[in-house]
Order: C-alpha cells, then sequence, then structure tokens
C-alpha cells in the first residue's frame, strides 16, 4: 500500500508495524482479552504485523507460579489447546473491536487457559503476523523455563522462537532486587527471521545492553530489531530511550520495543513507553505510560530508510574494516 511516509512528505510503498504496551498480570485470559483488543486497533489502522512486550500472557508473583504456567509451545504436539468458549471470545474481541462484559469474563481455571493456543487464535483472526515478546516455555525434568520470544504467521503458525540470552540478574540497594536465573534458563542461540516487513533481528529486554548480540543479528541480515521488554522504572527512566536510540544508531535498523507498563502485581512495576526507533535514531512511535492495552503505530520501509542510510554512512563497512584493533 502507498502511505505517506512519516520520514518527511515523501510517498513510498511501506507497510505498518503496531507496537503494543500492556500491563500484563497474572490472569492469563484477562492478558489474552488485551491481546485480542491491540489486534484489533491494529487491524483498524491497516497494520501487517502486532508487536507484543516479553511476559505478554503472564506475570506471576513466585517462581512456582511461573513454572506451574509454563507451556509446551509446539502446540501440534501437545494437549495445551483453550476450550472452544475461550477461543471463540477472542475472535468475537478481534472482528469485532468491543469488549463486552460477557466478552472478557471467563470461567475457565486460569491455569486451564493456554497462551500459545491464545495467540494463534488471534493471529489467525486477525490476519496479522504477531510477535509474542516472551513465553515462559517448559524445559522437560528441569525446575526452570526458558523466555521465549516467537513469532507466529497469520495462519498462525510458529515460523521462529528466540530463548532470551541475556538474563537481568541485577541488585539496586532500595530500588530492584531481580535475579531471573533462579527461575529462567538462558537460551544459547541467535535468531533472524523473514516477515512482512523485513528481516527480524530478535531479542529480549535486558539483551539491548549488549550490542554485540545486535552487531552479530546485523551481518545475518537483520533490517529491524526486536526488543520486548518490561523495564523496571528506575532503569527505565535511566536508559530505556538511550539503549533503543543506540543500537538503531549502531546497526541501521529499526527498532521496535513493545514494552510492559504499570503495576503488574505486588512486587512488579514497569516502565512502558513503548518506542518504534527508525534506522537514523528518530522516535517514531512512542506510548509512554498509557496504562494500555495500547498500540502505536508506525511505517516501515526498509527499501527506502535502512538501505538508503546504510548507502550515505556505510559503518558496516568501516566496522569490518577496523576489526584488527591493535
Amino acid at each position: 500500500m502507498l502511505r505517506s511516509s512519516i520520514h518527511g512528505s515523501t510517498i513510498s510503498a511501506s507497510k505498518i508495524a503496531a507496537v503494543a504496551q500492556l500491563s500484563s498480570t497474572s490472569n492469563k485470559f484477562s492478558n489474552l482479552v488485551d491481546v485480542a483488543k491491540c489486534a484489533a486497533i491494529a487491524r483498524q489502522q491497516g497494520a501487517s504485523m502486532l508487536f507484543l512486550p516479553e511476559c505478554f500472557g503472564f506475570i506471576g508473583s513466585s517462581a512456582s507460579e511461573t513454572l506451574r504456567n509454563a507451556e509446551i509451545l509446539d502446540w501440534e504436539s501437545s494437549e495445551m489447546m483453550n476450550s472452544e468458549t475461550v477461543n471463540a471470545k477472542l475472535k468475537s474481541i478481534v472482528t469485532s473491536g468491543s469488549s463486552t462484559p460477557d466478552l472478557v469474563e471467563c470461567e475457565d481455571d486460569n491455569e486451564s487457559v493456554f497462551i500459545m493456543d491464545g495467540l494463534r487464535t488471534i493471529a489467525q483472526t486477525s490476519k496479522l503476523w504477531i510477535s509474542g515478546g516472551g513465553i515462559h516455555e517448559v524445559i522437560t525434568g528441569e525446575d526452570r523455563v526458558y523466555n521465549t520470544h516467537v513469532i507466529l504467521n497469520s495462519e498462525g503458525k510458529l515460523v521462529k522462537k528466540y530463548r532470551k540470552i541475556h538474563l537481568f540478574d541485577v541488585s539496586i540497594p532500595g530500588s530492584v532486587e531481580l535475579k531471573e536465573s533462579n527461575t529462567t534458563r538462558p537460551g544459547e542461540f541467535v535468531e533472524v527471521c523473514d516477515s512482512p516487513l523485513g528481516v527480524l533481528g530478535l531479542t529480549t529486554c535486558y539483551d539491548i545492553r549488549f550490542p554485540e548480540l545486535y552487531t552479530e543479528l546485523l551481518n545475518r541480515g537483520a533490517q529491524i530489531m526486536l526488543a520486548p521488554s518490561a523495564f523496571t522504572i528506575p532503569t527505565g527512566t535511566a536508559h530505556w530511550h538511550v539503549l533503543l536510540r543506540a543500537r538503531a544508531i549502531e546497526t541501521q535498523t529499526y527498532v521496535l520495543a513493545a514494552a510492559q507498563v504499570g503495576r503488574h502485581n505486588e512486587k512488579r512495576e514497569s516502565y512502558g513507553h513503548s518506542l518504534a526507533v527508525s534506522p537514523w535514531g528518530d522516535i517514531l512511535a512512542d506510548a509512554k505510560n498509557d496504562p494500555g492495552p495500547a498500540v502505536v503505530c508506525c511505517d516501515i520501509d526498509v527499501m527506502t530508510q535502512v538501505e538508503n542510510i546504510r548507502k550515505r554512512m556505510p559503518i558496516q563497512e568501516h566496522r569490518s574494516a577496523a576489526m584488527g584493533y591493535q
């Protein structure tokens, strides 16, 4: 489709990214309802793909709760399927854009609602590709999980998954005390993925602090970096915008960072500010502290923006030439 580029008045062939902002809790059906609402908004805006934050489907308050609600992500060999009632309600919200009381209430037990099956239903109904920024994935025989970023196509098929490599083990006295490695096993593999918008580089939250990962994604062809997150308020206030803009400028790629916002439980609160950043480092969209569910949209034009910027300033060529630092 032809749209007026947000970078100026030039008309270019571009596609629309819809970046969500959520305030997820331990209620999985309620979280999926919010995702369905975001999908409805994305459809209305003509988006090709919806981007969801880390832990979009579940944020618990204890390690045992997280483990109980982890899922097997290969649903074709899993019995983790929602009831017809649950998926019918999600379909109705996506297609109608409404969320009447009868649609947002669920009699199913929380642990019999499955995030991955709900996400597949939403993708199939909306005809959107979806980046699910983090689901707790079962590791057979372990009392830990993977924090897994999934990409579903518009048919609801899982086309790529990335297991978060860098885990958030941080202690800021009087402010933040989190040790993700207590419940989560780090991933090992770097992942890129084709999509309707361009080649995606998959990361999650704390990964944003490690530029060498983004350089490797760039080397593998990434044009759009994804950084779904649940940043704390102290670290978000200090570093969020700076880190995302820096990764965009260094790699000359778009950076899309769907974020959690607000209070999730008595232990956790997130910064918000879902962002879209251009390959030049401009902020294209910012959801600020909207309590969600919210969606901000931007045009993505990798041929015009990414390729032209790289031609004018060939950082990657210069980086390769300078690898033999003395």
